[in-house]
């Protein structure tokens, strides 16, 4: 059974995550979500980067914000940032977290460790396994070049 919005659940739970965890290490970052202070617009900047690459990497993908992607995979995406990582919207996400590196870099390290396991585990592999089902040798002939998060293109032997 699919469930469309797991990426975004596993994504924001790591996040949240990882803001208790710098708090607890820095406890200065709690005091400035409590008193809204303005040094928290870096983290607010992140946040922004992060949904302006993810508006960029749908449009490469030939969707529309405004339009559910979730569903059957119509269309196997391998160039532009897909060349060079098959998951670069989730990619993406590692600005907002590494920016909590800010407050304490225990806590970025540990929310980013999470959330490529998270990820890996509950989104990325079953994404995976519906890819090669829907579009069988190509999806294995990307895979087999392109690294799941980041990377150079291997050369297809």
């Amino acid at each position: 059974m699919s469930f469309p919005h797991r990426s975004a659940i596993v994504a924001w739970a790591c996040w949240s995550l990882a803001v208790l965890a710098s708090a607890a290490h820095a406890p200065r970052l709690a005091v400035e979500i409590v008193t809204l202070s303005p040094r928290l617009l870096p983290l607010a900047g992140a946040i922004a980067v992060f949904v302006a690459l993810v508006a960029w990497l749908q449009r490469e993908m030939g969707l529309a914000l405004a339009r559910s992607s979730f569903g059957a995979p119509q269309t196997l995406v391998t160039s532009g940032p897909f060349a060079y990582s098959r998951n670069p919207i989730y990619l993406a996400f590692a600005i907002p977290l590494s920016s909590l590196a800010l407050y304490s870099i225990p806590g970025a390290l540990f929310g980013l460790a999470l959330y490529f396991a998270a990820m890996t585990l509950l989104v990325v592999r079953p994404e995976e396994r519906d890819l090669a089902s829907a579009f069988g040798p190509a999806f294995e002939a990307w895979a087999a070049r392109t690294p799941r998060w980041i990377g150079l293109p291997r050369q297809a032997a």
